[in-house]
């Protein structure tokens, strides 16, 4: 334990952050319980409607939605569940719950890879469709604003299509659909936001930066995607060195044949069809929506009221202690520099900063770029909501007390450590916190922003630390302040084993 204390302290010294009594008098997190929902994976997305105090949960595997009361938050109870009885590959990616209103929305994915999705508008209590509306290709998230008069979904557009005529892939245009929501879902409609060329804006990723993004691709045409080694160009074996298998953009596409039908793509350029936004955050009267793109680096504005992009900014490169070899021997000794590629965002309460959680996406892995940039930040990073600047960033500091509480998980060092992934922003006795769900140490992080230009971790805790890195997966999360006890709770929606997490925060 003392060389765990060591390290993390050592560590800490590194970003520039050092240990301070008053971390000891911060809200500490703690594990009440995690529900098994006897699925086998696939529970993402968790949305909470706080007046009612109820949530929603969406199972992507299973094609369902589930709706759990909070009149008792430490342990919460099912009260319905929807089978959404979608076709064949569909696959619903999201769920929100309106803040007011006794509906849903959930995200479906078309079953093709260049077809439009919808959003259904469903009854919380029966899980009749009441209406729907289109959305773009490939609907990853949907988002509800505070004010419930606006809802957000970042469509990926993310899979490639093989012309096998000319062993020549492309991809569709990423988009952002804006639905104006009502009391009447009958009046709910909706507007697609198309995208424009971001390429040679500061801060996103950019050709020199030599990003992949993997994507599998149905090369031999059965319908299935194998990921075990894979004869592609014919020759009877299975080649160490790459082998090609075609153009994109006028770039030769070469992948490792070890790796079965996933392939790699070069990150060429930031036009429409390789920008993929991924999440979106509100301003607190709904006016304005910041959009993270998680693979461009990048944010981009939307106007509400004209449905219109108003800017964009890059998130730019950290740099801070890491340890980048799966070795067995923890140690953060070597330097990270990398993209941040957040998957989630959030605005705090004041509406001052905007944070994300930089989980990273690209390829190649942190141990094969040591002179960066890398993909994934492992950080929490701050950044003014009204300029976009970059104000600070967590450093080391979430693999690092993971690391001295235990649940470190080292086999991702050489890739991208902890992995934030999304998060939550809430306040407490007048200072703005995040919570942040950490995908591969299958725990949770709370984050101070009392200094936002230096995020402090001030507490971890694991699900299970006997569980292997990322087997149970946090994925979604959400905060729910209960005025009734003054007690404040995180949950997690566990995509790996279809679990849900509850956390309280203590308040010394």
């Amino acid at each position: 334990m003392y060389l765990l204390k060591k390290t993390l302290v050592s560590s800490l010294l590194m970003t520039g952050l050092a240990l301070s009594f008053s971390a000891y008098s911060a809200p500490q997190l703690a594990l009440i319980d995690t529900i098994i929902t006897g699925d086998n994976k696939g529970t993402e997305i968790i949305s909470i409607q706080a007046i009612n105090r109820q949530f929603a949960i969406s199972n992507s595997i299973k094609g369902v939605v589930d709706i759990y009361s909070l009149q008792s938050p430490e342990k919460p109870e099912l009260i319905q569940r929807f089978d959404l009885n979608l076709a064949a590959g569909e696959q619903i990616t999201s769920v929100a719950i309106h803040p007011k209103f006794n509906y849903i929305l959930a995200a479906i994915q078309a079953s093709s890879a260049v077809a439009a999705g919808r959003i259904e508008i469903r009854d919380v209590k029966s899980g009749k469709i009441l209406s729907q509306v289109n959305s773009g290709i490939g609907p990853d998230a949907v988002v509800i604003d505070p004010t419930g008069r606006f809802a957000i979904i970042p469509n990926e557009a993310e899979e490639f299509v093989l012309d096998r005529k000319n062993n020549s892939y492309s991809t569709a245009d990423g988009s952002i659909t804006l639905v104006y929501l009502d009391e009447n879902p009958a009046k709910i409609s909706a507007t697609q936001i198309q995208l424009t060329d971001l390429t040679g804006i500061a801060g996103f990723v950019e050709t020199k930066h030599k990003r992949f993004i993997e994507r599998a691709i149905d090369w031999n045409n059965d319908g299935e995607i194998t990921e075990e080694p894979l004869d592609l160009n014919g020759n009877g074996k299975i080649d160490k060195d790459k082998v090609v298998v075609g153009t994109y953009k006028g770039n030769t596409v070469k992948v490792k044949e070890k790796n079965g039908e996933l392939f790699m793509f070069p990150l060429v350029d930031n036009k429409p069809d390789l920008l993929e936004p991924e999440y979106v955050a509100f301003s607190k009267d709904g006016s304005k929506a910041w959009v993270v793109m998680q693979e461009n680096n990048g944010v981009i504005t939307i106007d509400t009221k004209t449905a219109t992009i108003t800017g964009s900014f890059g998130l730019g490169i950290t740099s801070h202690a890491a340890d980048i070899d799966d070795d067995d021997n923890i140690d953060f000794d070597a330097q990270l520099i990398a993209l941040r590629e957040p998957d989630g965002i959030t605005l705090s309460v004041d509406g001052k900063y905007l944070i994300t959680a930089d989980e990273g996406d690209t390829d190649p892995k942190a141990s094969k770029t040591k002179k960066g940039p890398a993909g994934g930040g492992r950080t929490i990073s701050v950044f003014d909501a009204s300029t976009g600047d970059f104000l600070g960033d967590t450093g080391n500091q979430i693999d690092a007390m993971v690391h001295a509480a235990e649940f470190y998980p080292e086999s991702r060092s050489d890739n991208k450590g902890s992995e934030p992934e999304m998060l939550t922003s809430f306040d407490i006795d007048g200072v703005s916190y995040v919570a942040a769900g950490l995908e591969r140490a299958n725990g949770v992080a709370l984050i101070s922003l009392a200094n936002a230009k230096q995020p402090s971790v001030v507490s971890v805790v694991a699900i299970n630390k006997d569980v292997k890195a990322g087997k149970i997966g946090p994925e979604g999360i959400a905060h729910f302040y209960d005025s009734q006890t003054n007690q404040h709770y995180i949950y997690t929606a566990n995509e790996k084993n279809a679990s849900i997490s509850i956390f309280s925060i203590n308040v010394k």
